[in-house]
């Protein structure tokens, strides 16, 4: 069981090469690093050359994207896995170990394998990614059961930098959508959801940097109202109904209502920034899911009114603006 270590980099070279020397003091090595270099204007590529020279494969591209970064390093995989991992995160010793002990029983039935996660230097995120998504760790390795519902759920289990996935799986179901901006890895988990079986390890065997200090990356996107991150989850959304797997489940319905939400959010961002046209275009959309003027004008207003009455003592004491 051969594995791969992809890591996509865009002007991280302190962390990118803490990411590498992570992935070097595995208890099991990898049998190959592949650093995909998105377009870095730093010294990345010649730092990794004089630290790591031949025993690192680096690939350099234009700027496109972490989604883009991980196909290209994805096409230059030799092994029967891959494991994927941010620059800016790090494997703890045991981790691929763990992983290769949790899939041996089930090699030819399952493709994906995941572990519990951390969240460093941030005092906000004391709960590690199975904590918070209210995951039931098993003392010993387990099989997710309904990986799809894991994949609608609010709180995410599953991070790509503690993802091991058989390479011929992956590229059965055509990698990352190149097309997102956000939640690329989300995409690919929910179609893979349907394709195989996925494992766990119950113990945390990564550590990813949230430091409210470091530079703002797309994650910050989903705090925002910008456009990129409502039309990625409109296309994400859109392309999982038009799925042969998804029609006649019980998944169809939850994912409208997931899109209707996607909806509202962006009519609400463009109306707060006067952008009237593009507005009354999501309108219509909305339209097109069957929500009629009144239903809308009512949505509308009990999502307002949910939010100021979520903060009132924030606003009350004039912390927080009115923020539409």
């Amino acid at each position: 069981m051969e594995v791969s270590a992809i890591i996509p980099t865009y002007n991280r070279r302190a962390h990118v090469i803490r990411a590498i020397d992570s992935v070097l003091a595995q208890t099991i090595p990898v049998e190959e690093i592949i650093v995909t270099d998105d377009g870095s204007t730093d010294d990345t590529v010649e730092a990794l050359t004089r630290r790591y020279g031949s025993s690192v494969n680096v690939v350099r591209q234009e700027n496109m994207g972490a989604a883009a970064a991980r196909n290209r390093g994805m096409r230059e995989a030799r092994c029967e896995w891959i494991a994927f991992l941010d620059s800016d995160d790090i494997w703890l010793p045991t981790k691929i170990e763990r992983q290769l002990e949790a899939l041996t029983p089930l090699t030819g039935e399952s493709g994906v394998c995941f572990t519990d996660v951390v969240f460093d230097a941030n005092p906000d995120m004391k709960q590690s990614a199975f904590q918070e998504a209210g995951f039931e760790r098993a003392p010993a390795p387990g099989t997710l059961e309904e990986p799809t519902e894991h994949m609608l759920a609010e709180r995410r289990a599953i991070w790509t930098s503690s993802l091991l996935i058989r390479t011929s799986l992956i590229r059965d179901v055509g990698g990352f959508d190149e097309a997102l901006v956000l939640a690329e890895d989300t995409d690919l988990l929910f179609r893979l959801s349907f394709k195989t079986r996925f494992r766990f390890v119950g113990e945390v065997l990564v550590r990813m940097d949230r430091d409210p200090s470091r530079a703002t990356g797309l994650v910050e996107l989903f705090s925002t109202r910008d456009d990129r991150k409502y039309d990625s989850f409109e296309r994400m959304y859109t392309k999982w109904l038009a799925m042969p797997e998804v029609a006649g489940t019980r998944h169809r319905n939850r994912i409208r209502d997931m899109l209707r939400v996607v909806y509202y959010s962006s009519v609400e961002a463009k109306m707060h920034e006067l952008r009237l046209r593009p507005a009354f275009r999501r309108i219509r959309e909305l339209r097109a899911l069957g929500e009629t003027y009144p239903s809308f004008i009512l949505t509308l207003l009990g999502r307002k009114i949910k939010k100021l009455r979520s903060r009132p003592k924030a606003f009350e004491e004039g912390r927080v603006g009115l923020r539409l």
